[in-house]
């Protein structure tokens, strides 16, 4: 497998010529779109295999899916052997996938999946913006997602986020209403299609389902206007049958399985405390605070300002004009509002959250771009201009153009707790990660123990910290894991006080490990307790 060091110009080189060819054949007519996304699709995998050969984490939700998928591969029902708090399930099925190929789950195999969809939302909004806006706007505006995905290195728009498979659901249901718009013959299927993509939506995050909703909305708008034109209402039957798909499959799943009071209490109750963050005006200074963090997507957002003011201003000028050509715009400007509402709602400063506004901003700025297209190479040239800039400016002054060195990390690091335990596990155990240090799962390969791979719940004070408390215990009894780690300290996200965080702060829980585990040893401030009947 190919590796990278910290500055590879040749290869940066090659990446800056393949961007300004599918830059050249965004403008030139007679290069044919499939050419034209061809090219962007490869010039987006090109500029990210520097991140995908390097098998290290780079957010702990990375560790904490990746977890949650070598547990599913052996345990595979979901709130039984997962609870991924305020991730859904399918984000973490998703990750299941290469080892049902024969790969191992880490951090490349998990990046592949985020660029598979990563690439596809791309290759659905491209077909979208094709729809409403014709070859020409949709080509050109595509660039500057494009570019940006491709271009930066800032780690929350590369690492697997939860947030990429609901962009690209998002994308598809976006696909899906565009053709529903243009092409009344297949009505019907397309908007049973996007409901049950939109319908799909809050299993892999409740933090999309505004945008769901917004997307939803709009169909059943349109198959209102043709009940009003055709009297047909098969159009809306199969929108509502196609959104009611899959959560009443998912209904039968956890009723077969007897995990329905887990669905509420965890993924619904526990993520409604999760989400009590900033009221309605904190969310313009939310917003800003967390768009600071990033000067990425500040200068994506700076590119596509000016056809982004336009097609505002277009909105305005229709309003009351022309009503029955508002309902794109409308429906435009309803996703751009609902992807702040959702970056914001938690009260987070998650810099990966910026993921839902890429594609309504680009869409917003599709509407406006039609009205000063003669300028529109500027909007993609400022976007390359930043990086091709930045990239000289750090490889002249620090000979740096790769911020993720893979040399001697293509392969799982072993921790040293992760070293010691390889002694007394095998293939098939489960382990216990008290404390919120996800990595030693994947380091070590075993599944979890307990439904969250994290105890932070069960740590900090809320109004459901016993029900969290309690099933943490119940889950160890029932799976009897090999191995129990006691993270809490340097090494452990959040929960770094031993004394007020660390498992004898839970007596009864400290107790069953005293009376069914020895203590090992302390392996870089990680406390390793190893099952009796394994000694």
């Amino acid at each position: 497998m190919i590796t990278f060091d910290n500055s590879p110009p040749v290869y940066w080189f090659i990446g800056y010529v393949l961007a300004a060819f599918v830059i050249f054949s965004a403008f030139y007519k007679p290069i044919p779109s499939k050419i034209f996304i061809l090219s962007a699709i490869i010039l987006l995998i090109f500029m990210r295999l520097p991140v995908i050969v390097f098998n290290r984490e780079l957010n702990p939700d990375e560790s904490q899916m990746l977890s949650h998928a070598i547990t599913l591969f052996q345990d595979p029902v979901y709130w039984r052997s997962v609870d991924g708090t305020t991730i859904g399930p399918l984000d973490n099925y998703l990750l299941v996938i290469p080892k049902l190929l024969g790969f191992q789950i880490d951090y490349t195999s998990g990046r592949i999946m985020g660029l598979l969809c990563a690439g596809g939302a791309m290759l659905f909004l491209f077909l979208s913006l094709k729809n409403w806006f014709g070859t020409s706007i949709a080509r050109k505006i595509l660039l500057a997602p494009l570019l940006f995905l491709a271009f930066t290195q800032e780690v929350d728009f590369v690492h697997y986020s939860s947030e990429q498979l609901p962009v690209f659901l998002l994308s598809l249901s976006i696909w899906l209403l565009s053709r529903a718009s243009i092409d009344s013959g297949k009505l019907g299927r397309n908007l049973y299609f996007l409901g049950l993509t939109a319908g799909a939506i809050p299993f892999a995050k409740l933090q999309a389902v505004p945008q769901a909703l917004v997307l939803a909305a709009s169909a059943l708008w349109i198959g209102y206007q043709w009940f009003r034109a055709k009297k047909e209402v098969r159009p809306i039957i199969l929108l509502l049958l196609g959104g009611l798909t899959f959560p009443f499959a998912v209904l039968i799943w956890t009723l077969a399985f007897n995990v329905f009071t887990d669905l509420i209490d965890f993924y619904l109750l526990g993520n409604a405390i999760y989400a009590g963050g900033k009221g309605i005006l904190d969310i313009p200074a939310q917003f800003i605070k967390i768009v600071r963090l990033t000067p990425d997507f500040q200068i994506f957002t700076l590119a596509l300002i000016v056809p982004i003011i336009a097609g505002f201003a277009q909105v305005i000028r229709n309003v009351g004009v022309r009503k029955a050509d508002l309902i794109l715009p409308l429906t435009i400007i309803a996703l751009l509002i609902a992807s702040i509402f959702a970056v914001t709602k938690s009260g987070n400063d998650f810099i990966h959250y910026l993921n839902f506004c890429i594609i309504p901003w680009t869409l917003l700025a599709a509407y406006g771009l039609s009205r000063i297209e003669k300028w529109s190479v500027v909007f993609p040239a400022i976007l390359l201009l930043w990086f091709v800039g930045n990239d000289a400016y750090y490889f002249v002054k620090e000979r740096k153009l790769n911020a993720f060195v893979s040399v001697e990390a293509r392969t799982l690091a072993q921790s040293p707790v992760v070293k010691a335990l390889k002694k007394y596990s095998k293939a098939g155990d489960f382990m216990v990660v008290w404390g919120w240090q996800c990595v030693y799962y994947v380091e070590a390969q075993l599944a979890q123990g307990t439904a969250e791979n994290h105890s932070e719940r069960s740590i900090f004070q809320h109004a459901m910290r016993e029900r969290y408390k309690s099933r943490y215990l119940s889950d160890m009894k029932r799976t009897k894991p090999a191995i129990v780690l006691d993270a809490v300290g340097k090494n452990s996200s959040w929960v770094q006080n031993k004394k007020a965080q660390g498992i004898t702060s839970y007596p009864e829980l400290f107790r069953y490990v005293q009376s069914n585990y020895k203590l090992i040893g302390d392996f870089d401030d990680t406390r390793l307790y190893v099952r009796k009947d394994r000694l």
